[in-house]
């Protein structure tokens, strides 16, 4: 009997070149792809490796968040201080969870994984980050 494997939450080829959620900027793009790697994993992986790869997702949201910040701060980018805060949200909400993963109660992050990151992600690029990229390109960088 074969086993029925489970899609993918969230279409990597979505921020792959030709794909609706590439913003032709590596730096960005290949953030882009460890974050959604990321939520697609915890999305199927053991209930066991879950907390540790949660702890992951956050650390390189961190990353994530601080390096796109840099990049705002460096190009002078004019809605610095909403992409900042909406990152700090995000920051936030993963935070709270993290407290609730470490106390072996996992579920609420599984669902915000699975039912609020994706959304959000899309959002966040098509809006946002998509801005922060044609501003860059405005200037030359």
């Amino acid at each position: 009997m074969s086993q029925i494997t489970k899609p993918a939450l969230f279409n990597p080829e979505r921020v792959h070149e030709g794909g609706e959620l590439f913003l032709a900027r590596s730096d960005i793009d290949d953030l882009h792809q460890s974050f959604i790697e990321l939520i697609n994993r915890l999305d199927t992986v053991p209930a066991d490796e879950f907390a540790e790869l949660f702890m992951q997702l956050i650390e390189h949201t961190r990353e994530h968040f601080a390096r796109e910040e840099a990049l705002m701060v460096k190009s002078g980018f004019p809605a610095i201080a909403e992409h900042c805060s909406e990152h700090g949200r995000v920051i936030g909400e993963l935070n709270q969870l993290e407290k609730r993963v470490r106390l072996g109660r996992p579920m609420m992050a599984r669902a915000y994984v699975r039912e609020q990151l994706p959304g959000w992600f899309e959002l966040h690029t098509r809006t946002m980050d998509s801005a922060l990229v044609g501003h860059m390109r405005q200037r030359g960088e």
